[in-house]
């Protein structure tokens, strides 16, 4: 048996969270403490997309005592051989984070995260969060890529 498996291991939703960019190990983690917070996301907090007539798979979800749960995997992680058979063991997410003023070029930051994320092909979604960008970056326009979000905020032991 594995070591980090358990009983609830098989109910969770993979992440892998990358560092993107030249960024310390101080401002990585901090910044990824951040997302730890959100492990359990409470069913009721968020709405089915499905309208009525439409024939939705969660229907039979306790959408008032159901949650969430993701399980982050920092640095990423090798794909399992075992992932077709167990699905529970796919990434489905990547987050990359970067620190903007160690990455000034965030063109250069888009290309290193879509890099990195050619190696999760079972992932459904990709999203590189930039914290704090300079004045020189705020005004940046790549309206073609919604995977670069950028984050006004520094983490509070910083």
């Amino acid at each position: 048996m594995e070591p980090d498996v358990s009983i609830e291991t098989s109910c969770m939703i993979r992440i892998a969270v990358l560092p993107i960019g030249p960024i310390s190990p101080a401002h990585f983690r901090d910044y990824a403490s951040m997302l730890f917070r959100h492990h359990k996301i409470e069913l009721s907090t968020i709405s089915s997309f499905y309208t009525e007539h439409q024939k939705s798979p969660f229907t039979h979800q306790p959408w008032d005592s159901g949650s969430l749960r993701c399980k982050f995997m920092i640095g990423g992680s090798p794909p399992s051989p075992w992932e077709d058979f167990q699905s529970n063991r796919k990434i489905l997410a990547v987050i990359g984070i970067c620190h903007c003023p160690s990455s000034p070029d965030l063109g250069h930051v888009i290309e290193e995260f879509s890099v990195a994320c050619k190696g999760y092909s079972s992932s459904l979604v990709q999203r590189c969060f930039a914290f704090c960008p300079g004045d020189s970056q705020l005004p940046f326009d790549d309206l073609e890529n919604e995977e670069l979000l950028l984050g006004g905020t520094r983490p509070k032991t910083l």
